[in-house]
């Protein structure tokens, strides 16, 4: 009984990619920054989901077979698995043809969305709070308090194995071959612990900063009031990220956006001659992301 729920939680996190928008505190959100926030998640799910869309597609099929035959093991049905397996050695045989060099694979991934829609104000009036009941020793109304303050995307991806994965398949499949039916299910459940997961997550209060950024520069040069606005905005989530701990305030990337916006609404009161400006913050949000998504992956098996 124990190894069949083993199966059907591995099932669970590799045959299906779910995205879910979980958590959400509007507090009153603005239909505009909803769509806004909509419009930006959905971006980097899609950026995220052509990674994976871009794997050999034989991989995942091949992955399926060796789930298809620990799922006949366990009914003790020995010729359904040998078949799976036969399939599954194919395709996996077809994939390192094609591209002898093949790693780590993509073969599933989850997304999972904490959307914290208040301003920068409401979070240091949150935080505040928590400060106070802190000092009261009141720590779980605190804890309370700041459960909310999550502004985030969590992107889980598996990545199967190519150096060692195969290899287990063929070598269930041999064991089978050989009438050792629980040496063939404990090799397969042996590979499939294998697996790499990584988890990145990807602050919600960068990305929306980025997009207003980009949004300001496709406006008119005339409409200077409403760019200014944008840019405003993308200053309070900037100021967001770091109150919600995603960035420090004395990184050299977030002294630079800021000083690189104020720059951009100086210019716009003035001659307006901006568009290298926005070129250039294009490129350090860029930077910024990159850094973060770096420092905040993290893998396991």
């Amino acid at each position: 009984m124990k190894k069949r729920v083993i199966i059907s939680t591995i099932l669970a996190g590799l045959l299906l990619s779910t995205s879910g928008m979980c958590a959400s505190n509007n507090f009153g959100a603005k239909k505009n920054d909803m769509q806004r926030l909509k419009n930006v998640v959905k971006k980097e799910a899609t950026q995220h989901r052509q990674v994976i869309s871009k794997a050999p597609q034989e991989v995942s099929q091949a992955l399926k077979q060796t789930i298809e035959a620990l799922k006949a093991l366990q009914k003790r049905d020995t010729k359904t698995a040998k078949e799976a397996l036969n399939k599954a050695t194919k395709l996996f045989d077809t994939a390192l043809k094609n591209d002898p060099k093949l790693a780590l694979v993509p073969v599933a991934d989850a997304i999972e969305v904490h959307n914290f829609t208040g301003d920068s104000k409401l979070v240091k009036k949150t935080i505040k709070v928590a400060q106070d009941l802190l000092d009261d020793y009141d720590t779980q109304a605190a804890r309370a308090i700041l459960m909310p303050l999550e502004d985030d995307m969590i992107i889980t991806t598996q990545y199967l194995p190519m150096g060692t994965y195969p290899l287990a398949t063929k070598e269930a499949l041999k064991e089978l071959n050989k009438g050792k039916t629980k040496e063939a299910f404990t090799t397969l459940i042996t590979a499939l612990n294998t697996i790499v997961i990584k988890t990145t997550i990807v602050p919600l209060p960068l990305i929306t900063a980025q997009s207003l950024v980009v949004e300001a520069s496709n406006i008119d040069k005339k409409e200077k009031e409403k760019a200014t606005k944008l840019l405003d905005l993308a200053q309070d989530e900037l100021e967001k990220a770091v109150l919600l701990g995603y960035t420090k305030k004395h990184t050299p990337e977030y002294k630079m956006l800021q000083k690189e916006i104020e720059n951009i609404k100086k210019e716009i009161k003035g001659k307006n001659i901006v568009a290298k400006l926005y070129e250039k913050i294009k490129k350090d949000f860029t930077s910024l992301l990159s850094k973060h998504e770096a420092e905040s992956t993290t893998r396991k098996h």
